[in-house]
Parts: C-alpha cells; sequence; structure tokens
C-alpha cells in the first residue's frame, strides 16, 4: 500500500495497491489473521517544522498500528517507523499493550541526525485492538 505508484521490479507474488492509508480500513485487507507480519515504513512529507512533522509521523504510525492489530493473526508481528517527538512514549505504550515483547530499534544505517526508529511489536496478544474508533476513515 502506497500513496505514490511504484516504480521497479517486484516479485511475482507481490502486489501494490496505490491508496492513501487514512481511506482503507482492516476489512479491506481481509480481516483478522489475514498477515503474519504486518510493516510500516511511511513517513510524512516533511515540512522542516519538526514538532510537526514529528506529530505527522506520530499519526501514520497509530494508524498503521491500528490496522496492523486488527489484520494480523494472533501471535503475528508489527514493525513501524515513527519520528521520535514529545508523543514517541505514547505510541511505545501502544506497541507494549498490543504486544508480548516491544523494542525500539535504530537501523546502524540511519544518520546519526536523523531521529527516525522503527517500533517493533513480537507476538499480537489475542485481545489486542488499538483505537477501534480508528477503524472507519
Amino acid at each position: 500500500l502506497d500513496i505514490k505508484p511504484h516504480v521497479g521490479a517486484l516479485p511475482p507474488n507481490a502486489e501494490i495497491v496505490v491508496k492513501d492509508v487514512f481511506t482503507v480500513t482492516a476489512a479491506d485487507f481481509g480481516g483478522r489473521g489475514a498477515f503474519d507480519l504486518v510493516i510500516s515504513d511511511m513517513a510524512p512529507n516533511t515540512t522542516g517544522n519538526r514538532s510537526l512533522d514529528q506529530y505527522r509521523s506520530f499519526e501514520l504510525f497509530m494508524h498503521a498500528l491500528s490496522i496492523a492489530t486488527r489484520v494480523l493473526s494472533p501471535g503475528g508481528s508489527f514493525v513501524g517507523k515513527i519520528f521520535q517527538g514529545t508523543d514517541f512514549p505514547e505510541a511505545q505504550k501502544a506497541v507494549q499493550k498490543a504486544f508480548e515483547t516491544a523494542r525500539v530499534i535504530r537501523p546502524e544505517a540511519t544518520r546519526d541526525v536523523s531521529y527516525e526508529v522503527f517500533l517493533v511489536g513480537h507476538r499480537l496478544k489475542a485481545d489486542a485492538a488499538v483505537d477501534p474508533a480508528a477503524e472507519t476513515p
């Protein structure tokens, strides 16, 4: 799922859907149990206003997490990119609530001045759901 058309080669079993993530629901992806892993590498178009960019990244992350908790199989995993900012602890708590284990990963290839990290949740809890109001756009 990407807001922009994909350019490049894909494996034969891959499919790119061009849509805004805020216009889709879990049902569009098959609902509960459709995936074992959800990866979100989404980032907002940056404005240069660090606080605004961090907040917009938080919104994208939380929406991806909300969808993930609705399409993952119990025991599934989630990896999501987020810019660290004032809302980062809230995102971290949401991952900790939904998954048995949660980690913060900063890839070695990340530039020293970057404030982007990945929050990783392993083993989705059977009763996990994040922000039910986010289910509909």
